[in-house]
Formats: C-alpha cells, sequence, structure tokens
C-alpha cells in the first residue's frame, strides 16, 4: 500500500506486488488467475495443488476465476441472448465480425456536387460565398437542375475537382409554389447529394425549415454578427464560418470508422480513443463560459466533451448547434494535440475533436428520462450528428428502435464513432452485471467504444470496473466480435483509483476551472504523473538508427510529439556504422527500449535481427520502424532438484515486429490529393482505368513509392538510369520499365511514350526517388502535354529541387519530400504509442527544419 500525493491531491492505491503480477503457489491442479499489466490483463493457466487453491488469498484469485468460468459458460452457449440484454440483440447487426464499410460520402467514392440549402440573407448571397470558399465550380441556381441528370453526367467526369449546387430560397421568385421547393429539395437527399443546410438565424421558419432540416445530411448555423463586415474591411467571424463548413465537409469525406479496427488511419477508434487519451468534461451552462480556459485545457487533452444536457440552450436547437461551433472556434488555435483531417488535398490540423453527450438524470446527467425526455433526448443525438461530431456517446439502456435507426444513419451517411455509455449510479452491481453492462455498451457490434461507469461501497472494489471492461473484451475476441476500447470507472472520490488504470480515452478535469465536471474526476496532469509513479506508463527509449545522419529532423520531431501528449519518453540519435553493434548495445537490449526508426544504410541490415515482418515491411524488402511488443509470460520457477518452488517468475516476452511506414509517407499526400479531383467511376469500376504512376529511381525509396502507388491502384511505370534495377521493381510489383524518356521509340527500347500511348491512360503522379543533386527535370513533351500530374519529389532538403520548380512554373500539383517526412514519422508515433499523433506539431518540427529562412514564420 502506498500514499500518492500530487499537488493538494492525496489517495491510496494498493499494489499487489512491487513486481505488478501476483505470486503463485507450487501446484498440480488447475485455476486462473490475472496478472496486472498497464495497458491489459491477460489471463493464464496455472496449476495449483487443491491445498494451496484453499488456502493461498490471491487479491483477485477468486473474483477472476468465478469471472473465467462465468465467461466461458456465456461464450459456450450456442444461445447467448439468453445472458445478453435484449437491447443489445435487437440492435446488432447481420455480422458479427467487423465489416468495412464504404460510406456515401467517402472521398474518392462521392462523385457528385454538394449542395447547399437555405435563405440567404438580401444582398449577401452568403451560400455562393461559402460554396466558393471550398470549391472551384458553383452551380448557382439547382432548382433549374434535374438532379437526376446530374447524377449521371457526374458519373462521366474524370478527375475534375468538387462542384457546388445551390439551392438559395432568396433567389425564388415570390409567386414560387413552396410544394414545389420542397419536392426539389426532397430530390437531392434521395438521389444521395451530400447536402448541407447553412441555416442563418431566422431565414427560415415554420414547415419548409422542417423540410430543409428531415431532407439535409448536415447544418452550419450562422448569427447575423458573423455577417457583418468591420470597419476594416475584414471578417474574422465569417472566415469561422467558411472553416466551419470546410470541416464538415472534411468529416463528411472521412471513411467509415469500423468497429474493432486497429488499422491507423483518420478515423480510428483505437488511435482516438487510444492509450493516455483524454477527454475533457465542460459542465458550464454556456459554453462561452469556458473561453478564458481554453487555451490551457487544450494542452492537455485529446477531445472536449460537449455536454448537451447541461447548457442553458439545450432545448434551442439553433443555439445549440451555434454553442459546439463556438467551442470548436474556441479551441482552434490551441489545438496542440489535434489529429489531421484531409481536406481536398489539404489537411486541416486545427480541429479538436468533441465528444456530443446527452447525459439522461438517471445516468448522472440531468435530461429527463421520462417517455418525453428520451425522444427529446435522441433527437439531440440527432444534432450531434448533423454538426459532424467527432464522437457520439450513446446511452445504451434506452429505446431499442431509435437506437438502431441513430446506428444505421451513422452506418450509412456519417463518420462519426460511437461510444456506448452506461452509469450505475448509487447501488453496487454484481461482477456478473458489470460484465454485461460493457457488453450492451458494444451496441451489439455496433460501437466503436464502450464507457460503463459503476458505483462501490468500498474502495477494495475500485477495480471492478477495469476488470469487468477486460472480461467483456476477453469475451468478444472469444466469439469473433469487434474488440474496442472499454472505458471503465468508479463514481465518486472512492473511484479515483479506477481513473489511474483506466488508460484509454479517460474523461477529466482540469487545474485551472474553477470546479470539477464529475466528484472523483482528476486532471488529465495528475492522472500521468500517477501512472508514471506506478509504472502503468514507465518512460521508454525510441531513437533513430542510421550512420552519417546528423541532419535528421525526427529527434526534433519524434521529441516534440512526446512532450505535446505528455508521454515521457526520450527520442535519440545513434550514428552507427555497423547493425550488429547496435543489436549488441545496451540501448537495444534495455527492458526501456520502446522501438525505433531505421535509416539508411540499414533498413535491411535490421530485418535479420526481428521476430516479425508486417505485410508492407515483407513486400518492399525494408523496416524503417522497430516496433516492441512484451507479453508476460509467466512460468513456474524450479530448484535443481525440478521441485516447483512458490516464488513466480515473471518474464515479459519482447517481439520485435518490423514495420515501413516509408509507403504511408508517399501513399497519404498522393491519396488526398487525387481522391480531392477524382470521380467514383474511375475508382470503383473494375473495367475502368485510374491512372499511372510514373516512378523514378530505383533504390529503397522507389520499392516503397511502388508499394504505395500499388495501394493506390495506379499503374506503374518505372524508369532508372540503370534499367535492370527498374526490372526489379516491375518483378517485384508489376508495371512496364521505361528504357528511356523519349515520347517515340528511338531503338528497340520502350520509350515512356511508347507506354503511356499502350497503356492509353493519364499519368497521374510522378514520384522522383532521385537525389536532388542529380538535378533532374521531366522532359518538356511530358510537361507540355494536356495532364497535369501530382509530382511527388522525396528529397526535403532543398525545399526547392529542380524538379519543384520545373512543375511549380507548369501548374502542376506539387508535393515535398518534407511532407514525407513527417507522414512517417505520425505512422511511427502512432504505432509506438497507440494513439493518435500530434499532427499540427511534428508538421510544424519538420517545416521549421526544411523551410528556407525567408519562409519560416
Amino acid at each position: 500500500m502506498r500514499t500518492i500525493a500530487i499537488g493538494t491531491l492525496s489517495f491510496i492505491v494498493t499494489l499487489a506486488t512491487p513486481t505488478n503480477s501476483f505470486s503463485v503457489p507450487s501446484t498440480s491442479s488447475t485455476t486462473s488467475y490475472i496478472t496486472k499489466n498497464p495497458r491489459t490483463l491477460f489471463i493464464k493457466e496455472v496449476h495449483l495443488s487443491s491445498a494451496a487453491a484453499a488456502t493461498t488469498h490471491n487479491p483477485l484469485t477468486s473474483f477472476i476465476s468465478h469471472q473465467k468460468q462465468h465467461m466461458d459458460k456465456i461464450i459456450n452457449q450456442s444461445n447467448r441472448s439468453t445472458q445478453l440484454s435484449a437491447s443489445a440483440e435487437n440492435i446488432q447487426s447481420t455480422s458479427t465480425t467487423p465489416t468495412r464499410r464504404v460510406g456515401k460520402f467517402q472521398s474518392g467514392v462521392y462523385d457528385k456536387p454538394i449542395v447547399l440549402i437555405g435563405r440567404s440573407t438580401n444582398g449577401k448571397d452568403e451560400l455562393s460565398r461559402l460554396a466558393l470558399s471550398c470549391t472551384e465550380d458553383v452551380l448557382r441556381n439547382g432548382f433549374d437542375l434535374d438532379p437526376k441528370e446530374m447524377v449521371t453526367s457526374s458519373k462521366q467526369k474524370k478527375n475534375s475537382p468538387l462542384e457546388a449546387v445551390i439551392l438559395d430560397l432568396n433567389n425564388l421568385p415570390p409567386e414560387t409554389d413552396e410544394m414545389e421547393v420542397s419536392r426539389k429539395i426532397k430530390e437531392y437527399y434521395y438521389q444521395d447529394f451530400l447536402v448541407i443546410y447553412i441555416n442563418i438565424q431566422n431565414q427560415v421558419v415554420g414547415d419548409l425549415e422542417q423540410v430543409l432540416i428531415d431532407n439535409s445530411d448536415y447544418e452550419l448555423c450562422i448569427k447575423k454578427q458573423d455577417i457583418e463586415q468591420q470597419d476594416d474591411g475584414e471578417n474574422e467571424r465569417w472566415g469561422n464560418m467558411e472553416w466551419q463548413l470546410q470541416r464538415l465537409l472534411a468529416r463528411a469525406f472521412l471513411p467509415l470508422a469500423i468497429p474493432g479496427s486497429d488499422s491507423p488511419s483518420v478515423n480510428t477508434a483505437s488511435l482516438t480513443m487510444g492509450q493516455n487519451t483524454f477527454f475533457l468534461s465542460l459542465s458550464f451552462p454556456k459554453i462561452t463560459d469556458a473561453e478564458p480556459y481554453v487555451e490551457s485545457m487544450c494542452q492537455d487533452v485529446d477531445a472536449m466533451e460537449f455536454r448537451a444536457d447541461l447548457l442553458e440552450c439545450r432545448d434551442d436547437r439553433f443555439e445549440l448547434l451555434y454553442s459546439l461551433q463556438q467551442l470548436r472556434q474556441m479551441c482552434r488555435s490551441h489545438a496542440t494535440r489535434a489529429p489531421m483531417l484531409p481536406f481536398l488535398g489539404e489537411v486541416i490540423d486545427d480541429c479538436l475533436p468533441v465528444v456530443y453527450t446527452v447525459r439522461t438524470a438517471h445516468q448522472a446527467g440531468t435530461y429527463p428520462d421520462d417517455e418525453e425526455g428520451i425522444a427529446k433526448m435522441f433527437d439531440l443525438l440527432q444534432l450531434g450528428l448533423r454538426s459532424g461530431v467527432e464522437v457520439l456517446d450513446v446511452e445504451s439502456a434506452w429505446d431499442e428502435d431509435k437506437t438502431c435507426r441513430i446506428l444505421n444513419q451513422v452506418e450509412d451517411r456519417h463518420a462519426t464513432q460511437i461510444l456506448g455509455s452506461h452509469h450505475v449510479v448509487g447501488e453496487k452491481v454484481t461482477d456478473e452485471e458489470a460484465i454485461e453492462f460493457n457488453r450492451k455498451c458494444c451496441l451489439g457490434g455496433r460501437a466503436h467504444g464502450a464507457k460503463v461507469v459503476l458505483s462501490i461501497d468500498d474502495q477494495k472494489d475500485d477495480q471492478q470496473a477495469l476488470h469487468a471492461a477486460e472480461a467483456s473484451r476477453e469475451m468478444a475476441a472469444k466469439a469473433g466480435e469487434p474488440v474496442i476500447p472499454h472505458i471503465g470507472l468508479i463514481l465518486g472520490n472512492v473511484g479515483k483509483y479506477s481513473r489511474v488504470i483506466n488508460i484509454p480515452f479517460t474523461p477529466v478535469t482540469h487545474e485551472s476551472l474553477p470546479f470539477v465536471a464529475a466528484p472523483g474526476q482528476m486532471t488529465a496532469s495528475e492522472l500521468m504523473a500517477t501512472r508514471l509513479i506506478m509504472g502503468l506508463v514507465p518512460p521508454m527509449n525510441y531513437g533513430i538508427l542510421g550512420h552519417k545522419i546528423s541532419y535528421s529532423v525526427s529527434p526534433a520531431m519524434q521529441g516534440a510529439a512526446f512532450a505535446a501528449t505528455r508521454l515521457p519518453h526520450s527520442y535519440a540519435l545513434i550514428d552507427m556504422e555497423d547493425v550488429e553493434e547496435f543489436v549488441t548495445s545496451d540501448f537495444w537490449n534495455d527492458p526501456v527500449f520502446g522501438g525505433c526508426s531505421v535509416t539508411i544504410p540499414h533498413k535491411q541490415a535490421i530485418i535479420p535481427h526481428l521476430d516479425e515482418l508486417t505485410d508492407a515491411a515483407k513486400a518492399i524488402g525494408a523496416v524503417n520502424t522497430v516496433i516492441v511488443k512484451k507479453f508476460p509470460t509467466i512460468t513456474p520457477q524450479t530448484d535443481n532438484n525440478n521441485n516447483n518452488n512458490n516464488n513466480n517468475n515473471n518474464n515479459n516476452k519482447r517481439t520485435l515486429i518490423g514495420d515501413n511506414t516509408d509507403w504511408k509517407g508517399i501513399f497519404n499526400p498522393i491519396q488526398r490529393k487525387l481522391a480531392a479531383s477524382s470521380s467514383s467511376s474511375s475508382r470503383q469500376s473494375g473495367t475502368q482505368k485510374r491512372g499511372i504512376a510514373l516512378i523514378l529511381g530505383g533504390g529503397g525509396t522507389a520499392r516503397a513509392a511502388a508499394y504505395a502507388a500499388s495501394q493506390l491502384g495506379l499503374e506503374r511505370v518505372y524508369y532508372n538510369r540503370t534499367p535492370s534495377k527498374a526490372q526489379e521493381l516491375a518483378d517485384t510489383f508489376g508495371g512496364s520499365v521505361a528504357f528511356n524518356l523519349n515520347q517515340e521509340d528511338d531503338s528497340e527500347e520502350k520509350s515512356l511514350g511508347s507506354i503511356l500511348r499502350s497503356l492509353d491512360d493519364d499519368v497521374r503522379v510522378v514520384i522522383s526517388t532521385l537525389p536532388a543533386a542529380a538535378e533532374f527535370e521531366l522532359p518538356s513533351w511530358f510537361v507540355d502535354g494536356a495532364t497535369k500530374p501530382i509530382i511527388f519529389d522525396v528529397n526535403y532538403k532543398p525545399y526547392w529541387t529542380k524538379l519543384l520548380h520545373q512543375s511549380d512554373d507548369a501548374g502542376f500539383p506539387i508535393i515535398r519530400g518534407s511532407e514525407m517526412l513527417w507522414e512517417q514519422g505520425v505512422g511511427q508515433f502512432e504505432l509506438w504509442t497507440g494513439r493518435s499523433a500530434p499532427y499540427k506539431v511534428m508538421k510544424s518540427v519538420v517545416l521549421h527544419n526544411c523551410l528556407p529562412e525567408d519562409e519560416v514564420e
């Protein structure tokens, strides 16, 4: 037992042993126990004699043994509905395994214009002005267009920019029939156009406004003061409205979140709700009351919780949506830990995620939970979806049909992550009930995260929520269901320890706030300090391995990311000529070695020293990232006479995994730019071409580029001055080899021009992995062609290569190697830490290092 004090906070935690594991006596019969691990609980089988099992007391043995038997009983039953709640069964999707769905509006899939509907103020034309802030082509009067014909014409276009259709009620003749207006609006919605209602306050009222609400997917609220120009001609508030619309569109274009997926992406719950992430619960009656505290709060948390039930304006839909927009705007300039949000080839990196919550009265909230109140509560949840919220808290206890409709809507038209939740207030539940609450919060395999908050009478039960959460995850894994992040907490001051040991997505308060949102809440700083003391977040050593790498930006980039997320890790530059020297060093063999980046010349030489390779590393034949996974293994010790003794030997088995994020550094920025200008018809139909990637060079980075191009579905054409190296790429990844860059063949060797004619498709991307010193330029016939391919030069210094100058002068979209550098670094950070990366922080460090002095802000 030890007392941990942080500032004025003092509380007691009980650790079973200094090694965070429980001793196991010598045995001959079988029982179950748990090892205590910072991130997961691993259920193991050990042998105990009957006498030992009867007389030896372990703090968790009886609890875990009982839970293990209960879990096995439930999982092995043929009809699990007798054990699981009816509501979880009724809302369950047709398959219990995670399926990769494609959203209607997903970037690269959606092939129609966006539609803005509403009524502009006289003479201001706000809808068109908003459209022009994020599209190049605005079709101003959608009432004169036929949505069905537009669907057909859109599918015939290729590589076209995003278009917008405006249905502005202010531009209609006075005698226009309202029924005809309603019919036209409904046509766009039911033809699966992405429809956004631009709700300028008091401009549309009555039945017609309900038509706009019912036939749109998202909503942007604007007040008169957002429109009025300031004396200097600028209007910062209008600029915020443009940003709000861009954010809504970016959210709409995201791929759907997949329950149980742990593949890193821009919409993965295992990162959003990942290890050592925090969301701050706001409990002010007016959202603007939080403004004095926002800057300091944003430094410590990964999301804000918008408690709709606590706001004075909760029954005014316009004011509620506008308050949420205000929260986003207040956080925008301080969003240090915000993840990246792709938008039309670029990124939005200043949008802190929001958890949207309507907590009902019997669930530790304030919203009425009678029949009328629950109906209104679901209406408020709809507002959360319409605002493009990142995480929607859905209580698992209420109406099954309404819950199912919300989930169907998310899976069909929204990229929001669902957090199933349940609070038990004022009563102690059994362990079986605690597990079942966790199971119910999975919402039949359709939630992306689960949150269960329990009540206890005695501090000795303060691990019940954690154990129930882990038991639920174990059950899901055995049943082939999505395994999602589980948040397990105990209400009140008696439950403070539960917040320490709950590693994913913990709700917190902040030291700058005048009050806490709930008793027992701690600050993120207190939690991280306590976890550090307890060894739940041990300081780990990372580094970059290479030779002659004093120029590397990685130590500054990764160090800044660790600091921004308050992780106690270090990142070193390891300059060694020989890999053998590294793998025999104290750094590599230290128990606190967490992984490393690998650069030239060691990306292949490190492979024999690893236990596993990912598919990407195998295909590319190179490793740029080493990940360390540790799995506790418990083996009874024996003495020299082979007799079991009573001391437990706790061995952390270390598995070294080799991955490659270089390809993601190439893939991500290209995918963003391609998706910004591509229609789905060229992407979804197997009979239609998707374009060509011309890959220049033949080294390791060219292999990553070829793998990235194959993942993008692009045809590959390779050129290198040594044709045999280009042929190796073609043999490995498929594609054609150009022996020269001429337009016509001047020998028996194939020219680039002849290959392009035979493929009968356009070059969409040129990826140059050639050194900057080569001063390579594309041939003039290629530059003067009709298409404008994306030019990606992997060199991050100099900032302007000769190829980039040529491409910029020709009006080609360009991507620099600096972007590849921070993108691959973001991927490494997320693989090491199991949480989302502070994208803007890492990007800023790289740009500060790479930008010419006259361009550094």
